[in-house]
């Protein structure tokens, strides 16, 4: 029997993102172990995920933002009295660990970093306080948690005396296979598929992928499906409408699209890791991402299937693009598909906070 009993998840909110979906699989297993999971979302989004078990309570705190939800995370947590808190996300970590430096909450903090964009230095002052803000972050709580190995790498240099841990994402669910063989009703496959997969803005690249595929079609004869939404969708549908291009928006099982494509493009300028290039590896698909930091090469690489090319270099991209093979791989390793598992994941979380504890 576990010594963990309660824990405090905090969000800024369960819409469609990769870090949210992450947490609230790690939520419903530790709720399956018989642990007591409060969900605490810093505000409310049109369109929020129906993937929360019946058995994790739900705690708005109904902030305009999530910066302005401190006080009310610090009531709730004191009024909850959970023996872990766990946050993912810039704010929400800065947050969790203000409320630790300043001894405003009795509970062990923990900090879940999914994203190497804070390492960026852009020449100006947000980018060198978003830095410093992150650092102070991870130095001030009882553990954290990174997704990848060149992630932890990179940061633990610059983190004094903590409990870190790499856990990769918990990409499969109980549903996966389910939501695979789902039929795809409001898309007819013409051709050759390729697909994206992502949040539509400027960090995940998919400008270089479009303002490629002239030059690409006219070597290779294919169609694009692209999945996901953001502040770029509008641009992109208006600026690409002469390119064979279809835009989905978020969609609820992305899955079914990924298992009819034959080409999964991951144009990345940062990442964490990626949880719909781990998707995609798992369906065999062929793959071209960007060597960005900090994950895709390191999911490449675990996986032995993929084509890297250089981080925002169109020209590479064009080249590795028109020479790259294209062919399902089969007989993916289950040992290697098992550290993606919401179980095995969930386990690794569930000993960490342990450890945190004891």
């Amino acid at each position: 029997m576990s010594n963990l009993k309660s824990i405090a998840i905090f969000l800024p909110s369960v819409g469609y993102g990769g870090a949210e979906i992450s947490l609230i699989r790690i939520a419903n297993y530790l709720s399956s172990r018989n642990i007591n999971v409060n969900l605490i979302i810093a505000k409310k989004v049109e369109n929020e995920l129906n993937i929360i078990d019946e058995s994790v309570n739900i705690v708005y705190l109904n902030s305009s933002k999530t910066i302005f939800s401190l006080f009310r995370l610090i009531n709730t947590i004191n009024r909850i009295k959970p023996q872990v808190a766990l946050s993912t996300l810039p704010t929400p970590n800065l947050l969790l660990a203000l409320l630790r430096f300043l001894k405003l909450v009795d509970t062990k903090v923990v900090l879940r970093e999914a994203n190497s964009n804070f390492l960026n230095w852009n020449g100006n002052f947000r980018s060198y306080l978003n830095k410093k803000l992150a650092i102070f972050s991870f130095n001030n709580s009882d553990g954290n948690i990174f997704i990848s190995n060149e992630l932890k790498n990179n940061v633990e240099s610059l983190i004094k005396n903590h409990e870190n841990i790499v856990i990769y994402n918990p990409v499969i669910s109980k549903e996966f296979y389910e939501k695979i063989s789902e039929r795809v009703n409001d898309f007819e496959k013409t051709k050759e598929l390729w697909i994206t997969a992502s949040r539509i803005e400027h960090q995940k690249g998919l400008d270089i992928f479009f303002n490629s595929l002239e030059e690409l079609l006219q070597v290779r004869d294919f169609e694009v499906l692209v999945l996901g939404a953001g502040s770029e969708l509008n641009e992109y549908k208006s600026k690409y409408s002469y390119l064979p291009i279809t835009f989905l928006g978020n969609v609820s099982n992305p899955l079914k699209y990924l298992n009819i494509a034959d080409v999964f493009v991951f144009p990345s300028r940062r990442e964490g890791l990626g949880n719909s290039l781990i998707e995609a590896q798992i369906l065999g698909l062929s793959i071209i991402s960007s060597d960005c930091p900090s994950g895709p090469k390191e999911i490449i690489d675990l996986f032995s299937n993929g084509n890297l090319f250089k981080s925002e270099d169109i020209a590479d991209f064009k080249n590795v693009a028109k020479k790259m093979e294209i062919k399902r791989k089969k007989n993916i390793s289950k040992q290697i598909t098992k550290l993606f598992s919401s179980d095995s994941v969930g386990e690794r979380y569930l000993s960490f906070f342990e450890k945190i504890i004891s």
